[in-house]
């Protein structure tokens, strides 16, 4: 009989997120419950204990988990958006910015260049906004029992946008508080959280969840908002999702529940954005994309 041992082998693509998923299944008492709408093109999920991130309801795809995190995807943006090269981020020391950075990145995508764009304390804890080259990263900082803690959306192209708003990422955790969670997260609010890219005519965003409606805050061609719930809330079984964008003069410009019906094409033709609503390869029923950066 031969006992000689295979050779080693690299994991195959996708399998870390999915072993990720299974031990955090593993170690948790975690309940099914529906994902949140997402509005890019390709989404990925990446979590740790107590984070999970929602996903489209055309990908299929399903999470578990007691403290439960929602993740945003992008909304489109017509006029061109060019970004600072180097996000101003104030309150931070440039030591503090690299290690949130680091941090993020290594428990979501684990590979990458990251770039915060937005970071902010509330009663929730704090959290940031995170771009790789072609990933978004919703992460909270400092919670229970780990420095960070992220979800993420990629396989989407940071040069073009969906018009006027990309809602690249959204998450949420259920309260701390809601039975069969672990002692650790007691006390903890329930969030729900939705970030993304904006052009530069919109001057407010809001985000809508279970009935609790925010305003965004907009900083670097990014939002980023966060409803923030009771210790004893749970994801609800129909969430009420929505994200809009509008002018500096209160005029809607865009929401979430239109553009998720439309697609957006670079000026190469390349579908950039909704190319599940696509039924041939016709591309001239896309509109054109918002160039971001």
């Amino acid at each position: 009989m031969n006992t000689t041992l295979p050779p080693a082998r690299d994991l195959p693509p996708g399998r870390r997120a999915e072993i990720r998923a299974e031990v955090e299944r593993a170690v948790t008492a975690r309940r099914p419950f529906r994902f949140a709408p997402l509005v890019t093109a390709v989404t990925a999920v990446g979590a740790v204990v107590a984070v999970v991130a929602f996903v489209q309801p055309w990908q299929r795809t399903e999470a578990v988990g007691p403290a439960q995190q929602v993740t945003t995807t992008s909304v489109p943006t017509s006029a061109p958006a060019p970004t600072p090269t180097k996000p101003v981020v104030h309150g931070l020391t440039p030591e503090r910015i690299a290690e949130i950075e680091a941090g993020c990145v290594q428990i979501s995508t684990g590979s990458g260049k990251g770039t915060l764009y937005q970071y902010g304390e509330d009663e929730a804890g704090k959290w940031a906004l995170i771009y790789t080259e072609n990933a978004a990263l919703l992460c909270t900082i400092d919670g229970p029992g780990m420095p960070y803690n992220a979800g993420f959306t990629s396989g989407f192209d940071l040069e073009w946008m969906s018009n006027p708003i990309a809602i690249d990422t959204n998450g949420g955790s259920a309260g701390g508080d809601v039975p069969g969670n672990k002692e650790i997260y007691r006390g903890q609010h329930g969030t729900a959280t939705a970030g993304g890219r904006v052009t530069p005519e919109v001057g407010r965003v809001t985000f809508t969840y279970d009935g609790q409606t925010v305003d965004a805050t907009i900083a670097n061609g990014t939002f980023v908002a966060r409803n923030i719930f009771p210790t004893h809330w749970t994801i609800p079984e129909s969430e009420g999702f929505e994200v809009r964008a509008y002018d500096r003069n209160g005029k809607l410009l865009a929401s979430s529940v239109d553009l998720g019906k439309k697609c957006f094409v670079a000026p190469d033709n390349r579908v950039v954005f909704g190319a599940w609503n696509m039924k041939d390869d016709d591309t001239t029923k896309c509109e054109p994309a918002a160039r971001w950066k």
